[in-house]
């Protein structure tokens, strides 16, 4: 018995799907972190397509229904350099010569948890960072008070780097040890 095909597939992200992602993006940042808009922290979410341009070292990923046609998740990659001040420093100094990249922008509509779309999208990031040959780790943070986010992040492998939850960024950090091998063909 073969396993039905998934009702989502990964795409990259696209004019025709912007609103949608922006919309799943909004909304996790207000519902799972409990943060306000802010035009500085969210200008990756007000203009995806200019920071989030396709490249090996800026993308963002989206799942969409394959029905529906609706963003169900999004998940990206950028530049892994933290600012001063608002992360740990032993972590804005090991980042800061560029060759981490930074997982963002995880994010899964609420009707649309429970599917592996989060679990889905990571790998597709992930295959795709290491396709890209831009950066040796991959590096991301998340708040303790994001409902089910520290499980999941240690769930597929991830360890802490550093627990800022008291500190000035409320965040814990984590990293992948290693990218997985390159597959045959590029991912979206």
């Amino acid at each position: 018995m073969t396993a039905a095909p998934r009702p989502w597939s990964v795409q990259p992200l696209s004019p025709a799907v912007l609103a949608g992602a922006q919309e799943v993006m909004r909304t996790c940042i207000a519902r799972d972190f409990g943060d306000a808009h802010d035009p500085v922290v969210h200008a990756d979410v007000d203009d995806p397509l200019g920071r989030y341009p396709g490249t090996a070292e800026a993308f963002l990923l989206l799942a969409v229904d394959g029905v529906s046609g609706e963003v169900l998740g999004t998940a990206g990659l950028r530049d892994g350099r933290l600012r001063p001040g608002a992360s740990p420093q032993h972590l804005v100094e090991r980042y800061a010569d560029g060759r981490t990249g930074q997982l963002v922008r995880v994010c899964v509509a609420a009707g649309a948890r429970r599917r592996g779309i989060a679990r889905g999208l990571v790998a597709a990031v992930r295959e795709r960072a290491a396709a890209g040959g831009r950066y040796e780790r991959l590096a991301l943070h998340t708040y303790r008070r994001s409902p089910g986010a520290v499980a999941f992040w240690e769930a597929l492998g991830a360890r802490v780097v550093a627990d800022d939850s008291a500190g000035a960024s409320r965040s814990v950090f984590y990293e992948f040890a290693d990218l997985p091998a390159s597959p045959s063909s590029p991912p979206p």
